[in-house]
């Protein structure tokens, strides 16, 4: 939190901002839980970013105490679970992820919850407790639709180890039977909004860089200080009987999401479990202290050093001169947002009178538009074809002036008659991030109205 504020919006928070305006039963690129705790916070802390991450922090914060929860449901001891604790609080996806607001934070928390339930129902639980795992998968379904894989991975789990005859029983499919109940909300939405969460996941299939960056992006998302831990727990866990299919369920949402195509953060939400079996064995393995606190030293000194790819710890002109940016995408993501606006503002204001009597402004992403919507003022309506950004243009849109940010210009030449660059796209640091030098064009003479391209303009990648 003290370095809550330091770089700015990111994109994806001016569009779960823009999202939380707009209330619905889902959106096109993630279901209604998280948009809906952005606009209760912004309802008590309208406008503050601070307190928008917090509720991240928090979420991740509370990954932390039940990482060691799922230790003490190991068997673990207070040392390992103390580690357990330790070691998600110092993984590079953890301290990466929980800074900023976004679904990966609350998917990251159910996930660990299930896992937790998981665990206990392996050890022998009431069989009720499928109807909690339930829940929390219905809750899950209504956060981010990647909680499917950790499913998936549990069926096969059970089903390949002794385990399985967990099936057997009915609780299994009643748990099933309401996470089903929870998400049928967001199932209309989509049923009456042409099943775009399903195109748009079909659009990234894939978007990993490749199967082999896949692997090493789990090398570096799990960190390589902890990577003995996360292979030393796997096999703790397969070792034992009543825990095997635990293990199972860890390699096969690695790769679930490696068949399938997932972005290689993706199966990160099952590190904790990982963590927690892997300093179970640790304690029990290593039992000279001074080894211990040799590893934990190190393991804690890896982090510090990279902590700055983490966490926005350097002040904003010496993270635009560094290279950290283009180690960390989400840093550059959160630059150059008022510059946008304000270059659009003054487009906008050098118009002729007679055009602004008739004008929009078109963004070609979410972040331009959320950055317009939330930073701009005295400004004609903003629109968007992206994403979720689709929908909420208003029905008639006949504007014979418009203000376009983004696209290219042969791309809109086949919207427009006429077509004048205004400006190029800069911010105050010269950082080269996604909206760097693209074109602020001026557009007449449309070849057809605005709501009748409409379709043509959708976005779904």
């Amino acid at each position: 939190m003290a370095v809550a504020d330091r770089y700015g919006w990111h994109r994806d928070e001016l569009y779960y901002l823009a999202s939380s305006r707009h209330p619905a039963l889902g959106y096109v690129d993630y279901p209604l839980i998280t948009p809906s705790l952005a606009r209760l916070d912004q309802a008590v802390f309208p406008g503050s970013l601070p307190a928008l991450r917090l509720l991240t922090v928090l979420a991740g914060a509370t990954i932390i105490v039940i990482a060691a929860l799922i230790a003490r449901e190991l068997g673990g001891d207070r040392l390992a679970q103390a580690l357990a604790a330790l070691a998600v609080l110092i993984s590079p996806m953890f301290v990466g992820a929980n800074f900023l607001f976004q679904t990966v934070s609350f998917d990251q928390l159910v996930w660990a919850v299930a896992c937790l339930l998981l665990i206990r129902l392996l050890r022998g639980a009431h069989p009720r407790e499928w109807l909690l795992l339930g829940l929390v998968f219905g809750i899950g379904l209504e956060t981010k639709y990647t909680v499917i894989g950790l499913g998936v991975a549990i069926l096969i789990g059970l089903l390949t180890t002794n385990q399985r005859h967990q099936l057997a029983s009915r609780w299994p499919w009643l748990g099933l039977a309401l996470a089903i109940v929870l998400v049928l909300p967001n199932l209309a939405w989509q049923a009456g909004h042409h099943w775009d969460s399903l195109a748009y996941t079909v659009a990234h299939r894939g978007a990993t860089d490749g199967p082999v960056f896949y692997w090493v992006q789990q090398f570096l998302l799990i960190g390589p200080q902890l990577i003995p831990l996360v292979v030393g727990g796997v096999w703790w866990l397969w070792r034992r009987d009543e825990f095997r299919a635990a293990a199972v369920t860890i390699l096969a949402v690695e790769l679930f999401f490696f068949v399938v195509g997932g972005k290689a953060y993706y199966p990160a939400p099952i590190y904790p479990l990982a963590y927690a079996a892997g300093c179970v064995w640790f304690v029990e393995a290593v039992r000279r202290r001074w080894i211990r606190r040799v590893a934990v030293a190190v393991a804690v000194a890896i982090t510090l050093v990279l902590l700055p790819i983490g966490l926005p710890i350097l002040p904003a002109k010496a993270m635009a001169d560094s290279w950290v940016w283009k180690a960390r995408k989400d840093f550059a993501d959160m630059y150059g947002w008022t510059d946008l606006v304000q270059q659009v503002t003054t487009v906008y204001q050098q118009l002729p009178l007679a055009d602004r009597t008739s004008v929009m402004i078109l963004a070609s992403n979410y972040g331009e538009a959320g950055a317009l919507d939330f930073y701009g003022r005295g400004l004609p309506p903003v629109v968007s074809a992206h994403l979720t950004y689709y929908y909420w243009a208003p029905a008639h849109m006949t504007p014979s002036t418009v203000v376009i940010v983004g696209y290219s210009r042969q791309y809109l030449a086949t919207f427009f008659g006429d077509i004048q660059q205004a400006t190029t796209i800069t911010n105050s640091y010269g950082l080269r991030n996604e909206e760097y030098g693209k074109s602020i064009w001026i557009c007449r003479s449309p070849l057809v109205p605005l709501d009748q391209a409409w379709p043509r303009l959708k976005a779904l990648d």
